[in-house]
């Protein structure tokens, strides 16, 4: 990603005018000393204020009477040239550098350590205000860019580029949590000034929200610029945390990078909480609803079995009883601590097949079968799944055109274990085309020519089983394999892979 992200320098405060007001009153540390504790303070800072609150400590030392139309319009132009910048070095990373894939991969403690750095460049950068501008931004904080695994930061910076993009004016970030302050009545009017000499204290604080709107919007700019230098400057240098990402971009075809990338902003941010006997999540159940716990397994063993009533709990306690207090047991239900693939949604069919592979420590290869149907099959497809099922060992069954079966089964591992993964999402989700097609271009890569079998013959099978526009998905498929030149989707996803991640040779062992 060959990118310089421009700086920009923007007018200077008035210097001893505007002293950390907001910052003191929270007391918050000195983001050099702890910059976790520095964020933590403020984003606690941020959910316990209003927007009115904030705009009344701001009004203290200025009001509507201290600018003119000339500083206004100024300020305005200001702020244009900033987001000038933000949204030219936007355009660039989202055109030309896969940014959003690599900052997906990030882990979470590299993810958190960039956005640090914007609110810290942000907070240092020359604003009315300074870092107090933060509480301008409700939206601008880690824990909500860090959400559906980086997601959250991606969403946000398209949204800026959006605004900052179509507007030849300064563009204002909308947020109806800040906009509940605009054209408040000044709260300090009529008392004393704190201040002097200054003008005639104004009853308006209509253009010093206009000053604080443009101050906020210079501060997610400044944000966005940060953030992403400190992103560029670690993709530039190879740092230790973007090294593992940089090895997954430039030794895949992209299907493994962007896969991986597209599976994080899925995942959850937490476990589940159900109830054990029911199984419902508050959700299920609706507003109100206040799970309980097992208090003598919360004593004992510190954890927690859930329950949504005490009528559930003593339904439960037949079956519970036996490990209470004793061990930690729960049934492992889908999304919640129990469940080693919490972090997957229910929805997910490639989760939902290894959830329920073998548990007992005796899988192979034989156990990625075709799970039951989310949908409804064709009568060729339920005819195919009954087969795999009745035979293990087969990938697949094609048919000659006399209604010969031919058993189809795929020597190596690693292609063996990506066919039938796909397989499994196949038959459980009926119209999963993409899935479908990726098989039917591998078997006609393989089988095209066996005796009895045919191109035609094949194709109209799977038309048969998985719908009339698979023949277009699977030459579509192979025009894109075709020009890369990297054999068919599975083959180049094991070649990817295997890249990424080392050969599949355990396979053997299972």
């Amino acid at each position: 990603m060959a990118l310089e992200i421009k700086d920009h320098a923007a007018v200077k405060k008035p210097k001893d005018l505007l002293p950390p007001l907001l910052s003191k009153k929270f007391n918050i540390t000195d983001v050099n000393q702890d910059a976790l504790k520095w964020n933590k303070e403020w984003e606690a800072a941020i959910a316990s204020s209003t927007a009115e609150d904030v705009l009344k400590e701001i009004s203290h030392f200025l009001d509507d009477s201290f600018f003119t139309p000339d500083d206004i319009e100024f300020l305005h132009r200001d702020l244009r040239s900033l987001q000038g910048h933000v949204a030219e070095n936007l355009r660039s990373l989202f055109d030309e550098g896969h940014f959003d894939t690599i900052w997906l991969l990030l882990n979470v403690a590299e993810q958190r350590r960039h956005i640090l750095e914007g609110l810290k460049g942000a907070s240092e950068a020359p604003t009315f205000w300074g870092q107090d501008c933060r509480a301008f931004c409700p939206e601008v904080t880690v824990s909500n860019f860090l959400t559906q695994g980086g997601k959250g930061f991606v969403d946000f910076l398209t949204h800026v580029l959006e605004i900052t993009e179509s507007s030849i004016k300064p563009a204002f970030l909308p947020n109806s949590w800040w906009e509940q302050a605009s054209n408040l009545p000044n709260p300090w009017w009529g008392r004393d000034s704190d201040v002097s000499p200054r003008k005639e204290t104004s009853q308006s604080t209509k253009i010093l929200f206009e000053v604080a709107t443009i101050n906020r919007n210079k501060f997610i700019g400044h944000f966005v610029l940060s953030s992403v230098l400190s992103i560029v400057r670690d993709i530039a240098d190879r740092s230790e945390g973007m090294k593992g990402v940089l090895h997954i971009m430039e030794n895949t075809e992209g299907y493994v990078a962007q896969s991986l990338a597209h599976v994080k902003t899925t995942l959850r941010d937490k476990p589940l909480i159900r109830c054990e006997n029911c199984t419902k999540t508050a959700e299920d159940i609706g507003q109100g609803v206040r799970f309980m716990v097992c208090s003598i397994c919360k004593t004992k063993l510190k954890f927690e079995v859930h329950y949504c009533s005490q009528s559930c709990q003593k339904d439960h306690w037949s079956v519970h009883k036996r490990a209470c207090g004793k061990k930690k047991v729960t049934r492992g239900l889908s999304g919640t601590k129990g469940d080693s693939l919490w972090a997957f949604s229910d929805s997910d069919p490639v989760a939902n097949l290894l959830r329920n592979l073998p548990k007992d420590g005796g899988f192979t290869l034989r156990d990625i079968g075709v799970n039951p149907c989310k949908g409804k099959r064709s009568p060729a497809a339920e005819r195919q799944a009954e087969m795999l099922e009745a035979d293990k060992d087969a990938d697949y069954f094609l048919f000659t055109a006399s209604g010969e079966r031919v058993r189809f089964v795929i020597d190596d591992l690693g292609a063996k274990m990506i066919f039938r993964i796909n397989r499994g999402v196949v038959m459980t989700q009926p119209t999963d085309i993409t899935g479908a097609s990726a098989l039917g271009e591998y078997m006609l890569r393989l089988m095209s020519k066996y005796p009895g079998l045919s191109r035609d013959i094949i194709l109209k099978q799977l038309c048969a089983e998985h719908g009339d526009g698979i023949t277009e998905k699977i030459v579509q498929l192979e025009r894109q394999s075709q020009e890369r030149g990297t054999g068919s989707f599975i083959e180049s996803w094991l070649k990817d892979w295997s890249k990424v991640f080392g050969s599949l040779s355990w396979l053997a062992l299972l």
